[in-house]
This record gives C-alpha cells, sequence and structure tokens, in this order.
C-alpha cells in the first residue's frame, strides 16, 4: 500500500520537490563562495582542506583538471582569497567552471609567508604561522 502511494506521488509531482530542494540549497550557499559547477555531475564546491601544523597552515582545494595558470592567488588586507574562473567549449556548448574562497590571516602574515603549489588535481598553499601564533600552549593552575 505505502509503496504504491510512494509511486502514485512521484508519478503526480515528478521532480519537484527535488528541484526545489537543489534551487533552496543554492539560494542559501555560503557567503562569499561562488557557485563550482562540476558538470556532468551538477553544482558543488570543490572540497577543501585546512591543517594546522607547528609551524604553518596548510591549505588544499581539490580542484583536478585545471592547471596552474587558471588559478588567481591574492593577498588584500590580511584575507587570502583562492579564485579561478574557466571557460571552455566542448560538444557546441560552453562550459564555465568559477570558485572563490577566502580565509582570515592573522596580523603580520606577509606576501612571503606563502607559498602555492599544483600537483595531482591538488592546489597546495603553506602559509608560515607568525611567530606569535607559534608560542606553545600554557596552562594556568587553579587555585
Amino acid at each position: 500500500m505505502a509503496n504504491n502511494l510512494a509511486r502514485t506521488r512521484d508519478r503526480l509531482f515528478g521532480d519537484l520537490f527535488t528541484d526545489w530542494n537543489d534551487h533552496f540549497d543554492l539560494m542559501f550557499r555560503p557567503v562569499g563562495q561562488t557557485i563550482f559547477n562540476t558538470g556532468q555531475q551538477g553544482v558543488g564546491f570543490p572540497h577543501t582542506n585546512v591543517l594546522s601544523n607547528k609551524d604553518d597552515w596548510t591549505i588544499e582545494v581539490a580542484a583536478p583538471g585545471l592547471d596552474k595558470k587558471d588559478f588567481k592567488i591574492a593577498i588584500d588586507k590580511d584575507v587570502l582569497t583562492v579564485s579561478y574562473n574557466v571557460k571552455k567549449e566542448s560538444n557546441n556548448s560552453f562550459i564555465s567552471n568559477s570558485f572563490q574562497r577566502s580565509w582570515n590571516l592573522p596580523e603580520g602574515t606577509t606576501f612571503e609567508d606563502i607559498t602555492a603549489s599544483y600537483k595531482s588535481g591538488i592546489l597546495g598553499l603553506t602559509v608560515k604561522k607568525p611567530d606569535v601564533i607559534k608560542q606553545e600552549t600554557k596552562y594556568i593552575n587553579i587555585t
């Protein structure tokens, strides 16, 4: 009975609610991020990792199929921004993929403190920690 009801609902309403959920997710995506169109897979964002090491942070952005010249990496007022915008023509259609992500940097971080590499579809950035942040954690005794 429940199976028949589900089939009837799907036949009557089709993808109405599925499409609505997709549009809802797009409307309320995180501020400051653009849509990353993954082609056949649909709309999403590339995966990013931020790892904290003793002397630096490592930022990884999964972006296979791109070339290192496609990326723009900028620092403006202690904000690090990684972006790309790739437009390609394929089978008489145009495909546009874009992405932008920003991270706040601690005061004192300079352009020279950041290095970048692109290998095996992963953009890797290393951000050296300022000396102030490298301090060891100290604990206060409670009396």
